[in-house]
């Protein structure tokens, strides 16, 4: 179910975006590498928001430590969590790839997978940043 669920959302969200390219409308794109590049650029606005978001929840714990928080282990175990996290996406992206690898979708599942781990790991800091503010 939750592959199903996800390639229908993948493929949906590779068909419906808002956002357009110079010679790109992926409003109506039909075509797989046109699928593909509006997927590729959806993923791309997510993946920028996930890193302004930890670059902020990483200046927020940039401070020396308290009495009652340890600011230096906060910000390390975030930043070995992030890494993980990194090298967990793609796994369990690579893996759905290679589930879909005899199919064209196969490339708007990953990218779609990226995406919705990154939507995911960006609420996910903002947890932090709510903390400190």
């Amino acid at each position: 179910m939750k592959r199903l669920t996800l390639l229908s959302t993948a493929f949906l969200l590779a068909l419906s975006l808002n956002v357009s390219a110079e010679e790109l409308d992926c409003n109506n794109v039909i075509t797989t590498p046109d699928i593909n590049a509006c997927a590729q650029m959806e993923l791309d606005k997510v993946e920028k928001q996930l890193n302004q978001t930890y670059q902020k929840v990483m200046a927020l714990i940039n401070k020396p430590d308290e009495e009652s928080i340890p600011y230096a282990e906060v910000k390390r175990n975030l930043l070995e969590s992030q890494r993980a996290w990194v090298t967990f996406r793609k796994k369990d992206c690579d893996a759905l790839y290679a589930l879909y690898s005899g199919g064209t979708i196969r490339g708007v599942v990953y990218l779609g997978c990226m995406r919705e781990h990154a939507v995911k790991r960006t609420e996910d800091l903002k947890g932090y940043i709510s903390y400190f503010e």
